[in-house]
């Protein structure tokens, strides 16, 4: 049995594969125990597997692909969420976008994920950052709806179920992420090449769980939600809407590859607001190893 220690930033439904193979016993059949280690903060889970606290993280992939680009050993291995399954709400008197100006934007980084998509959107209606709106640090979706319930931001990018949920509550739906960026790899799975390398085999059997539980989960959707609903404490209903909206969308892939289009639209992001230096060229082969997949 070998332990491997997950990070991630929050108990988020597209990590749904990690709950169901824990719950299905796939994880064990393989010969996989699995600690989770919740960090609150996107830029934590980067920083765990650089540091070697974490084994395997499930990552919004721009932190991953500055350190592949600056020459470090973190690479992505596999895809889990190619679009980014979001919503930005607002407080219930925001009606639209233009309405932030001057405002408060919930995020947990200012580097990765959330803040680089709510950048995007805000620069459609001709809202730049910085300068026409602040970006507050409050941490990731649960913490974001905390704030926007106590009015301590004025908007947020939601995950599915949370946009859900703040919609029957009366807030704001100002957008889907996917209206601006429509195909985008928002979360996939990464580690360390020095872990990685020394630990193949395991890492193998970790991926061909997770593949199992996606394979499961998309013909047993009503079944999945009650685990996600146990394990993650979102209703069954929210979840199973959720859930149907990850594979009915495509944003689930069912054989854990990363979408080359959804990953080249990250690179253009990482470039565009300056995470990486323009001159410096960014490929898929130089921030995805492919081999550790292939082999699971």
């Amino acid at each position: 049995m070998n332990e491997i220690k997950i990070s991630m930033v929050a108990p988020a439904l597209p990590y749904y594969p990690v709950w169901v193979a824990e719950e299905r016993g796939y994880f064990e059949r393989h010969g996989i125990s699995c600690k989770i280690e919740i960090t609150g903060v996107t830029d934590k889970v980067t920083a765990s597997l650089a540091d070697g606290t974490a084994q395997i993280g499930m990552v919004t992939p721009e932190g991953v692909i500055g350190d592949a680009a600056r020459g470090g050993r973190l690479r992505l291995i596999a895809g889990n969420a190619n679009k980014a399954p979001l919503s930005l709400i607002g407080a219930k008197w925001i009606k639209r976008i233009e309405d932030l100006k001057g405002k408060r934007v919930g995020t947990s980084s200012l580097k990765e994920g959330t803040a680089i998509l709510i950048q995007r959107m805000l620069a459609a209606h001709g809202l730049n950052y910085p300068g026409d709106y602040e970006f507050s640090l409050v941490g990731a979706h649960p913490q974001r709806w905390e704030h926007l319930q106590k009015g301590t931001i004025e908007a947020g990018l939601q995950l599915i179920p949370y946009d859900y949920v703040a919609e029957e509550a009366g807030f704001t739906n100002l957008g889907a992420a996917s209206d601006y960026v429509p195909d985008y790899a928002f979360t996939a799975v990464a580690l360390d090449l020095g872990w990685g390398e020394c630990n193949r085999e395991a890492v193998g059997r970790y991926l061909r769980a997770l593949r199992e539980a996606v394979q499961w989960t998309a013909t047993n959707i009503v079944e999945a939600a009650a685990i996600l609903g146990r394990r993650v404490h979102f209703n069954d209903e929210h979840s199973r809407r959720g859930l149907s909206e990850m594979f009915d969308r495509h944003v689930s892939p069912m054989d854990l590859s990363i979408d080359r289009k959804a990953i080249e639209a990250v690179f253009d992001n990482v470039h565009r607001f300056g995470l990486v230096e323009k001159y410096v060229a960014l490929s898929y082969d130089r921030c995805v190893d492919e081999s550790f997949l292939a082999a699971a």
